[in-house]
């Protein structure tokens, strides 16, 4: 029976090593060229948005790209990190990943189950992404010049009011108001309505008697009933009106320019990098900025030693300031953004609550860089007998400059300015012994044993200066923080250590029955005494199915495996000091003179030891009709006990809390790949990818803390334990689980009486009373939903037509979540009388609905939260490429010449109306034009 020997046999890293696919027995994804040759990406999480099943990300919104959230797998914590370990090249890398640039990458492998993160021990628990950047490939040396050109477009952007829209909310809000007065406090019918439009059989004479004052200019008359500003007054009527909005938000240029020399010898391998971006975000000020360099080096000194670096230098930084879009929102577009003499307009319509959403970037002065050097020293021995031994030295620099001015032009800030230095640097260095043994007997049996010993250190150092009220005035900026009048500084360094040994055994018999088993012991210096080590274990095992001879003559499976494990990881990310006791400085003043006190602000537990989690682990494997269609199903069941909370103590004790291991958390789901092979001719490839993954965490004990169940007469029944009702978790509930009131409709006119028992009146929000007391309160809270999908998918496609045109889209769905939606409650706290706010549409007496509320509405006692679903289906990612016929550039000494053309979140069917419903906020829209040349 033929296979798809490229499929299964494609190399994949699984951490302190690499298997073929067909060996491995642990739940694996692997991104190849696939996709980093179709991506536009400038952070290398880029490549996984949409892409592996039971990876979910949420992209940045703002310029750098990546994540604002990065989960595998769902969440398993509820404190301490749930961000997945990254490892580049081999090494736990520490840095950040927008340092790792994402033209540098060949392919990425993420591990998901229990026991393929295991070998990471105490790091592994959030899942690992390993990183695997390019080599030299062939003995011609070849250059690569790769050129990308694009613009983020704002999408998503709230509907503001026009002016029109403006002035009748006001005038409505103020009607509304007068409405429910008493009727000897009501002002005249018409009183707020434009003197243009007045209610039949009121006329301007009747209108404008309603002041006495009159002063004989109607439309300053009313503006002034609805309390504008005179510069409002002004400018609306001389026509002036500002798009605040469309002074923050900006059609951002994009640039990314890379280029490298590659090749190999018979002894050297090499690869040398250089890149740049620059990039500016939709928002006005908005910047990423990244000089990145690599190079990768191997050689063979002789047949028995081989000697590596890779090696990468990161600058990054950025002087601009970013326009404040939540002011844009709220300004007046009755306001001034300069004053006459072309300076700044501090308070655009002359209210003291709002400043100027460009004041800041306009007055305020920044410098903000940061430098990283990450390098690691390999030498590897090949011993007679299968064995080898390879030592990788680690170093890592960092180094960051943050310097900000506040110039007194802005309100608050005190004559002369304020500014901050802060300056900080970290350095950390690990190094890994591993010790490997590959052996094959018989010809059927195959013991691939791996040993490693790592141990760690990092450290930072960071100092902070303060100053203000500098003399004679701010001029200098940062620059000379001693001339201020009120210098402050601090200091705060940190320490941490790590060690740990590693026991691998992968079996194969027949190349058909595997096994899997890994012992790590890891110590970390954050722990407490009692327990500074933990212990991770894990087992797995393979069975080849289709290569059992009861399946040889089933002609149209091509490749079965099953594969399940069991395994343990660790978290130990919660702080590095929470275990030890901690001292504070205060302030004390005897006899006039200032002394320095000290007193305990964190108590010990020597106890404290690793958050642990079990997981089991079961897949297949298939690959059907000539691999024409192949996929993967994968079934798993988490477990994490001993979790790292803060437990609260008495308060006699004079501590806030002191960090434990309490509680457990269930978590499961399910994953699905299935890839199709459509069309496969000589001039025509049309391949199909469709992912799904689902999955639900529980929350299945918390603090131990014990309380009486009572029935319905108050008798107590028996006794569970308590729920922590203050951060939202319950026990038998997930952690996203919510648990609120039900949001009703609006209560309406002919409702005074009914509304009145709750406190409110005709226009306010109305919720459920679940039990028809007269009252809402905690015993009306219903379980709604979940802010976590339910259901996640993707639909990828990759069409290639005369081996020179490349089509590809990924399609991405989430399902089955809700979220808050508040812009229907039109609470007070959107200041309708004095300022702008998004537009929505509200309640009045003369025009009621059930949908929204009046404008100031009563949201509180209790607070009142709507839910609406964030199901939607997005274009992700579509790619357009053209690549010159060799015979047609190879006469200008060109191998390769590719065009292309891509676009990220090309459109997006929601009912989620508000926002980007995947991140909730304005979400850029980036077309990116690439030129990619080969030498």
């Amino acid at each position: 029976m033929a296979e798809d020997s490229k499929l299964l046999d494609e190399v994949v890293v699984v951490g302190y090593g690499t298997m073929k696919r067909k060996d491995v027995t642990g739940a694996v994804a692997h991104i190849g060229e696939e996709v980093t040759k179709n991506r536009a990406a400038t952070n290398a999480l880029d490549f996984l948005v949409g892409t592996v099943p039971g990876v979910h990300i949420t992209p940045s919104t703002n310029a750098a790209g990546g994540a604002s959230g990065l989960l595998i797998r769902g969440k398993q914590s509820l404190k301490a990190s749930t961000s997945p370990l990254i490892v580049l090249d081999g090494v736990i890398f520490y840095g950040s990943i927008d340092d790792i640039n994402p033209n540098d990458i060949e392919s990425m492998d993420i591990l998901k189950d229990a026991s393929s993160t295991a070998v990471y021990g105490s790091k592994g628990s959030a899942g690992v992404i390993l990183i695997n950047t390019k080599k030299g490939s062939t003995e011609k040396p070849i250059i690569n010049v790769s050129t990308k050109i694009g613009v983020a477009q704002a999408t998503f952007m709230p509907q503001m009011p026009t002016a029109e829209q403006y002035m009748q909310r006001r005038s409505d809000y103020y009607k509304t108001i007068d409405y429910f007065k008493p009727g000897e406090q009501q002002k005249g019918l018409g009183y707020y309505d434009n003197p243009d439009n007045l209610p039949d059989g009121v006329s301007r004479e009747q209108w404008a008697g309603y002041d006495n004052s009159f002063s004989g200019d109607y439309i300053e008359t009313w503006m002034q009933r609805l309390e504008f500003n005179p510069i409002e007054v002004t400018n609306y009527k001389a026509g002036k009106f500002v798009d605040w909005m469309d002074l923050v938000y900006q059609n951002g240029l994009r640039q990314d320019y890379s280029a490298s020399v590659s090749g190999k010898t018979a002894r050297t391998n090499y690869y040398v990098a250089l890149g740049y971006t620059n990039n500016d975000g939709i928002v006005v000020g908005d910047q990423f900025r990244a000089s990145r360099s690599r190079v990768n080096l191997d050689t063979e000194i002789t047949k028995w030693l081989n000697i590596g670096l890779n090696a990468q230098f990161v600058h990054k930084g950025t002087d601009n300031i970013s326009a404040d879009t939540g002011a844009a929102k709220a300004a007046s577009p009755f306001g001034d953004v300069y004053e006459a003499d072309g300076s700044i307009k501090v308070r655009p319509w002359d209210d003291n609550r709002i400043a100027n959403p460009l004041l800041n970037r306009s007055v305020d002065d920044k410098y903000y860089r940061t430098q990283n050097f990450n390098s690691s020293v390999y030498g590897k021995l090949t011993l007679p007998f299968g064995f080898t031994w390879q030592t990788t030295f680690n170093i890592r620099y960092g180094w960051r400059k943050d310097y900000y001015f506040d110039s007194d032009i802005k309100p608050g800030v005190v004559a002369g300015g304020k500014a901050k230095r802060e300056d900080y640097s970290d350095y950390e260095w690990s190094i890994d012994n591993i010790l490997k043994w590959n052996r094959t007997f018989a010809k059927i049996h195959n013991f691939d044993f791996t040993f490693v010993y790592t141990a760690e250190k990092y450290q930072n150092w960071k100092s902070t200066g303060n100053n203000e009220g500098f003399q004679p005035n701010g001029t200098l900026s940062y620059h000379a923080i001693q001339s201020g009048i009120t210098p402050t500084v601090s200091s705060n360094d940190e320490m941490q250590t790590g060690n740990g040994l590693l026991w691998r055994l992968n079996y194969s018999l027949m190349d058909r029955y595997l096994l899997t088993g890994s012992v790590r012991r890891d110590g970390f210096s954050a722990f407490g005494q009692n327990n500074p080590y933990g212990v991770f274990s894990t087992v797995a095992a393979g069975w080849r199915i289709s290569e059992e001879k009861f399946l040889k003559d089933v002609k149209w499976i091509d490749n079965l495996k099953l594969r399940l494990s069991w395994g343990q990881t660790g978290n130990r990310d919660i702080g590095r000091y929470a275990a030890f006791s901690r001292l504070a400085i205060t302030n004390v003043i005897q006899n006039s003179v200032n002394y320095k006190g000290v007193y305990p602000s964190g108590l010990a537990n020597r106890d404290l030891k690793w958050e642990t989690t079990t997981g089991l682990n079961l897949g297949v494997d298939f690959g059907l009709f000539n691999n024409r269609l192949s996929g993967s199903v994968e079934l798993y069941k988490n477990k994490t006990n001993d979790l790292l909370m803060d437990r609260a103590m008495p308060e006699i004790s004079g501590y806030g809390s002191i960090a434990s291991n309490l509680g457990e958390i269930g978590n499961k789901g399910a994953e699905l790949t299935l890839s199709s092979i459509n069309i496969n001719t000589p001039n025509v490839r049309w391949g199909t990818t469709f992912t799904y993954s689902t999955n639900k965490n529980e929350i299945k004990h918390l603090y131990g803390d014990m309380i009486d169940v009572l029935d319905a007469d108050g008798n107590v029944i028996g006794q569970r334990e308590d729920d922590d009702v203050q951060n939202g978790w319950y026990i038998g509930h997930a952690i996203d689980e919510i648990y609120d009131y039900k949001w009703i409709g609006v209560w309406q006119l002919g409702e005074e009486l009914e509304a009145a028992k709750y406190g409110k009146q005709p226009g306010d929000p109305k919720l459920l009373d679940v039990n028809n007391d007269g009252k809402i309160n905690t015993d009306d809270k219903l379980w709604l939903g979940t802010k976590t999908p339910k259901h996640r998918m993707t639909l990828s496609s990759n069409l290639t037509l005369f081996k020179c045109i490349d089509f590809s889209f990924v399609l991405r769905g989430e399902f089955g979540w809700m979220d808050i939606d508040n812009l229907p409650r039109n609470e007070t706290n959107r200041f309708y009388n004095t300022s702008n706010s998004v537009w929505t549409e509200y309640w009045t007496p003369w025009n009621p609905n059930s949908k929204y509320a009046r404008l100031g509405a009563n949201v509180d006692s209790p607070g009142v939260n709507i839910y609406e679903k964030r199901n939607y289906v997005r274009m992700q990612n579509m790619a357009l490429s053209y690549s010159f016929p060799k015979k047609l550039i190879n006469k200008f000494m060109i191998d390769n010449l590719r065009f292309s053309i891509n676009v990220d979140n090309a459109f997006v069917i929601s009912k989620w109306r508000t926002s980007d419903p995947l991140t909730k906020a304005i979400t850029p829209r980036i077309w990116t034009f690439g030129v990619n040349i080969t030498l």
